[in-house]
């Protein structure tokens, strides 16, 4: 069997085990899209703000927990990063929403899958080669064989 011939069928193997080596084989957001907030929202936002003191409600009550050596609830947390990030859509006029993208995500594994496949021919065919130059016919590798 020719060295290509193997190389060949190594650099297939390698392309279907580089996405899953890279962990980019699992679908999840990989685009984003700005959502610009409306009336309704934007007032809703502004009312939970001024019921919360722009989040100071939510922060005292961590901290008194916190100072008073209780662990904090995870809901009081939650709530707290939340009107944080309603501060920051009010601020920005809208939030980042992340979606996932069927052709971004085929173009990933397509591109990882092409790297894997290239390195790997790339490797089975050098190596070989490599390995066949330091060991060249008639080299004294004895050092009984070496001449005084």
């Amino acid at each position: 069997m020719k060295s290509w011939k193997a190389a060949l069928g190594l650099a297939i193997v390698a392309a279907m085990a580089a996405p899953l080596a890279l962990g980019t084989w699992q679908p999840q957001a990989n685009a984003q899209s700005w959502i610009a907030l409306t009336p309704e929202l934007r007032a809703s936002i502004l009312a939970k703000l001024e019921s919360s003191k722009n989040c100071r409600y939510f922060e005292t009550q961590v901290e008194t927990r916190d100072m008073l050596g209780l662990t904090a609830s995870s809901d009081d947390i939650r709530d707290a990063v939340q009107c944080h990030r309603e501060q920051d859509a009010l601020r920005d006029g809208g939030e980042a929403q992340a979606y996932f993208s069927l052709p971004r995500y085929l173009a990933v594994n397509g591109g990882v899958a092409l790297a894997g496949a290239f390195g790997a021919f790339g490797l089975a065919m050098a190596l070989p080669a490599l390995v066949r130059r330091t060991r060249r016919p008639g080299r004294r590798t004895k050092p009984q064989d070496a001449p005084i």
